[in-house]
């Protein structure tokens, strides 16, 4: 097997940490254990017995997890080392040499890659930039086919922030069914939208759906690494043996931790959290904008802790990012890593004093490289 450069994984993981102020970042900002725990729960990690535990994932964070599914319960839930194990399970489960997958485009490019790897051709169908970003379901219709396995969908999707509505989800599932496809979706943005309106999951449309999500992004904890799968409870068995070959188990700790995130009362804080945080740092970047908006724009996302900046300078958008974070210290997301070049991603979720700043620098940069555009 030959992997293809997983390019934003890469450039983030080696220059996140050597930047003044990282905008790379799609989630929120995480909190530390004393800010989620009291002082009795903390006390209780210290007699925590580090040993391997449920390597599907403790009855009770597997529960946990369910609840937030309507009709599933702790069977149809694997727990992962974060949402990315659970794509690569998925993929593994479900793609073979000769396959042929589709894929949404703009989107996180990491299946696509395990697919590719497995040997399976790769058909990318667009979102459409209208009054809001949109998959072109006509042109999923077209490139499906009795050759394909998995039409992957990112909802809400990153790096637009679009969601899709109930009209545009019934006619994905009817696609998928007409093929006998699997429905693979990344919902991982789930729980952080910028609105009143929840964001409604594909479990339970369509048997053959396979749902990835975890606590990176809206439930703001990244360091613990929990992700996991929710499907029919035969797929669900199946991933865990191959979980089998790539971590047998995620940790003990991160899981007695993932239990706490997912208390009901907790829910219920983090999202408020991540509302106000999203919709203040999203205020603050449209007013930054409004002085540039003849050569940068971006539409609103309705989800997801980003924003997708279009820009009409004849420049490549890694070229772009790698130049102002070598010179202003502030790294953001080239499009070209999303598959769509002339766009750079933004992350909302950084705290506010240091999202204003970065994106002074940010001004600083274009300033210095077209001073007879910015000035």
């Amino acid at each position: 097997m030959k992997f293809p450069s997983f390019d934003l994984e890469r450039i983030q993981s080696i220059y996140e940490n050597s930047v003044e102020i990282n905008l790379t970042e799609s989630g929120i900002e995480p909190l530390s254990l004393k800010e989620l725990m009291n002082p009795k729960e903390l006390e209780e990690l210290l007699n925590l017995p580090l040993g391997y535990g449920y390597t599907q994932g403790t009855p009770l964070l597997r529960q946990r997890i369910s609840n937030l599914y309507e009709g599933a319960d702790e069977n149809n839930v694997l727990v992962t080392s974060g949402s990315s194990e659970a794509i690569f399970l998925s993929a593994v489960l479900t793609v073979s040499q000769g396959d042929r997958v589709v894929m949404m485009t703009p989107n996180y490019l990491s299946f696509n890659g395990v697919a590719e790897a497995l040997g399976a051709d790769v058909d990318y169908v667009p979102l459409l930039k209208k009054e809001k970003w949109e998959w072109d379901l006509d042109c999923l219709d077209e490139a499906v086919s009795n050759k394909t396995k998995v039409i992957s969908v990112c909802n809400p999707n990153n790096p637009t922030g679009s969601v899709l509505n109930l009209e545009q989800m019934l006619k994905i599932v009817e696609i998928a069914g007409r093929v006998g496809a699997y429905l693979l979706v990344d919902e991982v943005y789930i729980g952080a939208e910028l609105g009143s309106k929840h964001t409604k999951s594909f479990l339970g449309m369509y048997e053959k759906t396979i749902v990835t999500s975890g606590l990176s992004k809206s439930y703001a904890h990244p360091g613990l690494r929990i992700g996991w799968i929710v499907s029919g409870k035969r797929f669900v068995e199946e991933a865990w043996a191959i979980k089998d070959y790539t971590t047998i188990a995620s940790s003990s700790l991160s899981q007695h931790i993932a239990t706490k995130v997912l208390e009901p009362e907790t829910i219920s804080k983090l999202r408020s959290r991540t509302k106000v945080l999203l919709n203040k740092n999203l205020e603050t970047l449209s007013d930054w904008i409004l002085p540039y908006s003849n050569h940068l724009s971006f539409l609103k996302p309705d989800a997801g802790g980003f924003a997708f900046v279009e820009y009409d300078m004849d420049v490549n958008s890694t070229d772009l990012v790698h130049d102002i974070r070598k010179n202003e210290g502030v790294f953001i997301v080239p499009g070209d890593s999303f598959g769509i070049d002339r766009y750079f991603r933004i992350g909302l979720g950084h705290e506010s004093n240091g999202f204003s700043k970065g994106l002074g620098l940010l001004s600083k940069g274009l300033t210095r490289i077209f001073p007879h555009i910015f000035t």
